[in-house]
């Protein structure tokens, strides 16, 4: 299990290169035993990155949303700030892989990530390769669409504004972007499942202290205690949740 993770400043990690030019990752949390991680990467053409020309899928599942800049998997679809991207396990994609400028998006995945080419893919759309449906279905989600489907609702005990945007069905694990009101605070003590916070927007104060310049993340594993967080702007968050939130 990932360890518990309080208020880490994101933007004060050093950016590390992951090996392709122009291709960096600042490492967020990881779990030893199965690889599961979530970072931030960085795609900067002006240092020699080039997309993936050849389509391509992992054994793993991978999550995406967007951060900043512009890039797409298809040429049709962009991946913009707050677009979610989310590929099942042995979901074929990079069909069209371009980027237009310098972009960093928050990718999360299950186990270390495994590159198995399809040199000529059955179409140019996200199709499976698995032998059964997964649970948790693709999906392809612009800003627009998760803008327009925030409503209201509850979040750690208290009002805010939610878009769910893929929850496993059996499990009820997973991800939301959450809009959390100037004067917004948490009310749970903990979960039985892991929750984890990254902060796209505004200012979220952390046991009473000041908030940090940059924007946080926290991971808490399951039945450890939350911190108490105050929202002293609006913020937007992207949370990512192991059980049934009741969002």
């Amino acid at each position: 299990m990932r360890p518990r993770i309080v208020n880490l400043d994101v933007d004060a990690l050093p950016w590390k290169p992951l090996g392709p030019a122009g291709l960096y990752s600042r490492e967020l949390s990881r779990d030893p035993e199965t690889g599961a991680r979530t970072a931030l990467q960085r795609l900067a053409p002006q240092d020699g990155y080039t997309p993936p020309t050849t389509a391509h899928y992992h054994h793993t599942y991978e999550e995406i949303i967007g951060i900043s800049g512009c890039f797409s998997f298809d040429s049709r679809t962009w991946v913009l700030p707050t677009t979610y991207v989310f590929h099942p396990p042995q979901t074929v994609h990079g069909f069209k892989s371009a980027i237009r400028e310098e972009s960093t998006f928050l990718s999360r995945v299950g186990r270390d990530l495994d590159f198995n080419f399809v040199e000529k893919p059955e179409h140019d759309d996200l199709y499976s390769v698995a032998d059964t449906p997964p649970a948790r279905e693709k999906q392809v989600r612009t800003a627009d669409t998760n803008s327009a489907a925030m409503e209201e609702g509850v979040f750690l005990g208290h009002a805010s504004k939610i878009c769910k945007l893929s929850v496993d069905p059996e499990s009820g694990e997973g991800s939301a972007l959450v809009e959390l009101p100037a004067g917004w605070t948490c009310a749970a003590e903990h979960l039985p499942f892991y929750l984890e916070i990254f902060v796209m927007k505004g200012e979220l104060a952390v046991d009473g202290e000041p908030p940090v310049d940059g924007r946080p993340y926290f991971f808490y594993p399951p039945e450890t205690p939350l911190s108490r967080l105050e929202a002293k702007s609006t913020c937007l968050v992207y949370v990512n949740f192991g059980g049934d939130m009741g969002l």
